[in-house]
């Protein structure tokens, strides 16, 4: 008898299917992983199984028996624990007052010791060393995944649902982890795996669910397939395995830094730094997340102030230009906080496109806006971009009921303009599908080849090492190695990434 069974699961948004007569199934003692694009429903399927949403109908069973969950609070007491891609933890708060938080049961006098100890046994047990005293806000990326992991033991879960666990992971922690979900596996514990990375799923599931367009396309045992059959389940054809980088960049340098660093109030979170890109190149920049690499973007883009140093582009001293000012000059950003620095998400996709461009022709003229060549340049763009609205709408849906892949790809079909010359593009292919991410990394090795410049900030490895000319790792503010890309392996980028110098590699 499986552990889990959704049957026939359907459910509909304003006509509109999401998920169509899906049937999944977890044995226990099983890592099952859920591939499909974005919009395929794999995020709907597993918000069902978790008491977000309800189907419109099917059946889940859990342990043979038919459950209902209205909330998570319900699927939580019936054993079912969901980490999600962004933690969920207070940063505030120790890792033991973040696990028992909101437990049911917790008296007004809390037992912190016997708390304690059951936390400690578990992280020992399942091979999660955590710091039941440290800080949240002092712990690793790495470390506060293995806090909601454990959170979601502590109550007793026997299935875990993991969204993109591994995203933010150096090598060694990716490893470790892994180590972690066997561990789980031999327990007993039924593991659902969201992923897009390919190598992954190939190393770590024992099964494979693909969802294509709110369907099922196929159910497969790992050790029976391969990439290449999981890519032409999931979007029809195989994966390009080809460098996307031709000839060498340059010698001339386009933006150059020269000790330039930023202080927060806390302290200096970036510390003097020199760094050159070279015209028509991808200079990679490695590092595990909260290391620097938002204010290396926001300081090159003109969001966030330099303390001290300078900043040369095209040999113009930029450091005192406004972000509008360094944009006109030809400097653009694709963020990594798409719904914050990005997006105006109640605004229509046709608008969101001119961002940047509203007060200019041909969109505008002497204060007058040209609405037919607003929906000229959305009708362009969509199409060479794939950007995809559902229902009848078109250009005129507001960005809010776009999945987060194709909010992605309308911030690149803006931000990749004509007249760009360095492209800043921070975790551009984060949360998008396989044909998604093949897509945006092509269209970023094009404007490379183009002669234009590119700063690709990225913690997926595998992308940072098939597009960058060069790669710089940043470590604790500071950037400890930089790497051409025939210097450049896994490991030395692991090393580097967790803070171990370049000499000592």
């Amino acid at each position: 008898m499986p552990l889990l069974e959704m049957r026939n699961i359907s459910k509909a948004f304003n006509g509109v299917y999401a998920n169509e007569d899906i049937s999944l199934s977890v044995e226990k003692g099983e890592i099952h992983a859920l591939l499909g694009e974005n919009g395929a429903g794999k995020t709907t399927l597993m918000n069902i199984l978790f008491g977000l949403y309800t189907a419109d109908s099917g059946e889940i069973l859990l342990r043979g028996k038919s459950v209902h969950f209205r909330s998570p609070k319900e699927a939580i007491a019936s054993g079912i624990g969901m980490v999600q891609q962004h933690f969920s933890l207070v940063n505030r708060m120790t890792v033991l007052d973040n696990v028992i938080l909101n437990l049911d049961g917790n008296s007004f006098v809390l037992n912190r010791a016997a708390s304690k100890a059951r936390l400690l046994e578990l992280a020992g047990r399942y091979g999660l060393k955590v710091d039941p005293d440290a800080l949240v806000s002092d712990l690793t990326v790495g470390e506060r995944q293995r806090v909601e992991i454990i959170k979601a033991l502590y109550r007793n879960a026997e299935i875990l649902i993991l969204d993109e666990p591994t995203g933010v992971l150096t090598p060694q922690e990716t490893a470790h982890f892994f180590d972690v979900l066997r561990n789980l596996k031999n327990e007993g514990y039924g593991i659902i795996i969201i992923t897009h990375r390919m190598s992954e799923i190939l190393a770590i599931s024992d099964r494979v669910t693909i969802l294509r367009d709110g369907k099922k396309a196929a159910d497969l045992v790992t050790a029976e397939t391969n990439a290449a059959e999981l890519s032409n389940y999931m979007i029809g054809r195989k994966l390009s395995e080809e460098r996307l980088i031709s000839d060498t960049p340059g010698m001339e340098p386009v933006l150059e830094l020269k000790g330039a660093s930023v202080h927060h109030r806390h302290g200096k979170s970036f510390a003097p730094t020199d760094l050159s890109v070279m015209k028509g190149e991808i200079l990679g920049i490695a590092g595990v997340e909260g290391n620097g690499q938002k204010d290396l973007a926001e300081l090159i883009t003109g969001i966030r102030k330099l303390s001290s140093g300078s900043i040369l582009f095209e040999g113009e001293d930029i450091s005192r230009l406004s972000v509008r000012e360094r944009y006109r000059k030809g400097i653009c950003y694709i963020s990594d906080d798409r719904q914050n620095d990005s997006l105006v998400t109640d605004m229509s996709i046709t608008e969101n496109l001119v961002l940047r461009d509203f007060g200019a022709e041909p969109f505008s003229k002497k204060g007058i806006i040209n609405r037919s060549a607003l929906f000229k340049n959305a009708s362009e763009k969509m199409a060479k971009y794939q950007i995809r609205a559902s229902g009848r709408t078109g250009a005129a849906t507001p960005v809010r009921l776009l999945s987060g892949g194709n909010q992605q790809k309308l911030i690149i079909a803006r931000e990749l303009a004509d007249d760009a010359k360095l492209i800043v593009a921070s975790q551009p292919t984060r949360g998008l599908d396989i044909g998604a991410t093949e897509f945006v990394r092509s269209m970023l090795a094009e404007e490379r080849n183009a002669g234009k410049s590119v700063i690709l900030i990225s913690a997926d490895l595998e992308e940072i090492l098939s597009l960058s000319d060069r790669i710089a790792v940043l470590f604790g503010g500071r950037i400890v190695g930089i790497l051409t890309h025939s210097e450049a392996t896994v490991q030395k980028l692991g090393l580097l990434m967790g803070g171990v110098t370049e000499d000592e590699t």
